[in-house]
């Protein structure tokens, strides 16, 4: 996330003027040292179907070519399996799309923090995953929400702290550092933030999930919040990153949701090489009022940056 264009998005559209209309591109070049003669990646990189945004056309391609699979996982995510059989030492990962982004309500109405129903579909988003330890992060939770009554009094009380007390700060952790690590040090990245607000969520009893997408405010590389459930409206973005407990209309892109990281990554897989690979340059542009967009567009933003 590079430059920053501006506060929240007025209502615009290209249709009948319902909705903000937007095109967005991701563009990510893989280089290897060795020749790869195998690439296999799952990709989550195209817009989701919520009560926030409704995707007109999404479309992802690799370069060299792939042969794709495409299907939905157990959280509702669209995946292309993508399998490049030809000899290369660069890959291209290509994804473009037009969205609609909706207006599901007005803001949230505060609720009684009180216990979730006995459902399963919420208690997944309830327990410990690799990356976030409830257990671990509910002193500080408790400490900062204190008698707090109210549902969104709680997350605005999380959010607020995360956005205060971690400081951003780029190439500081991993894929694999933990909220607790994050919490211990003060330091991390979007997707840290979004692992301790979910941590100390959860320890609350507020079933949270991590979400992957892209910021429309903002030229760069992917974004990462969270949702939390709300009783009547459901699942609620939230964007600790930029301390909003409630995200603003139109800001945020949807790729896809999970636990945590590793089941929302934008990119995932493996290659057959001698060599060894790594991300050589990634970077996406959302476009508001465009209601068009092609893969030519989406290779020239990755063109623009240093080979």
């Amino acid at each position: 996330m590079q430059t920053d264009l501006g506060g929240p998005l007025s209502e615009t559209g290209s249709d009948s003027g319902s909705g903000i209309v937007a095109a967005y591109a991701y563009a990510a070049r893989y280089v290897y040292s060795e020749v790869v003669v195998q690439n296999d990646n799952f990709l989550q990189l195209t817009a989701a179907a919520d009560a926030y945004q409704t995707p007109i056309t999404t479309a992802v391609l690799t370069r060299p070519a792939s042969r794709t699979v495409s299907f939905q996982n157990v959280f509702g995510n669209s995946v292309h399996r993508s399998r490049v059989t030809t000899p290369h030492q660069e890959l291209a990962i290509l994804s473009i799309g037009v969205v609609r982004f909706e207006m599901p309500g007005g803001y949230p109405s505060e609720v009684a923090l009180v216990p979730v129903p006995d459902d399963w579909s919420l208690a997944e988003f309830l327990t410990a995953t690799p990356l976030v330890h409830p257990d671990q992060l509910a002193d500080t939770a408790r400490e900062i929400v204190g008698t707090a009554p109210g549902l969104l009094e709680a997350v605005e009380g999380i959010t607020g702290w995360v956005y205060r007390n971690i400081q951003y700060v780029k190439q500081s952790t991993t894929v694999s550092t933990t909220a607790e690590e994050v919490l211990s040090t003060g330091v991390g990245v979007c997707q840290d933030m979004a692992h301790v607000a979910m941590g100390m969520l959860k320890a609350l009893g507020i079933p949270s999930r991590y979400v992957c997408g892209l910021l429309t405010t903002e030229v760069g590389e992917t974004h990462a919040w969270l949702e939390f459930w709300h009783p009547l409206q459901g699942w609620v973005p939230s964007d600790p990153t930029r301390g909003h407990s409630v995200a603003r209309y139109g800001d945020l892109l949807k790729f896809a949701v999970g636990r945590d990281y590793t089941e929302a990554a934008p990119v995932a897989g493996s290659f057959v090489s001698r060599g060894a690979g790594w991300l050589d340059a990634a970077v996406a542009q959302v476009e508001i009022g465009r209601d068009s967009i092609t893969f030519d567009d989406a290779l020239g933003l990755i063109e623009t940056l240093p080979p």
